[in-house]
């Protein structure tokens, strides 16, 4: 299952944003977006979540765009993937021409 969380990057002009930023079953990052995020809330409750969990993210180590995989979803999706293409099916089949 994969989760998340907002993390403070450093950029390469030396301002700090926020990210969400996303880790696989073992808890390693596999990515994030790809651009800074706001807190947002439709409600004032959902606002001061939001701003809350800005705020522990604070506490924890910061981050640079370089920290994160550059592998991409589709890759790591395809490698996971049980399936095999048709030419295979066939081929394993003895169908094959």
């Amino acid at each position: 299952m994969t989760t998340w969380n907002y993390r403070v990057f450093l950029e390469e002009n030396g301002d700090y944003v926020i990210r969400e930023v996303f880790y696989d079953e073992d808890g390693c990052v596999i990515g994030c977006t790809e651009n800074p995020v706001e807190p947002f809330g439709r409600t004032l409750g959902e606002l001061a979540k939001h701003i809350e969990w800005f705020k522990e993210a604070m506490d924890l180590p910061t981050l640079t765009l370089a920290d994160i995989p550059c592998e991409s979803k589709k890759k790591r999706k395809k490698e996971k993937s049980k399936n095999i293409s048709h030419e295979q099916l066939l081929a394993e089949l003895s169908l094959g021409q």
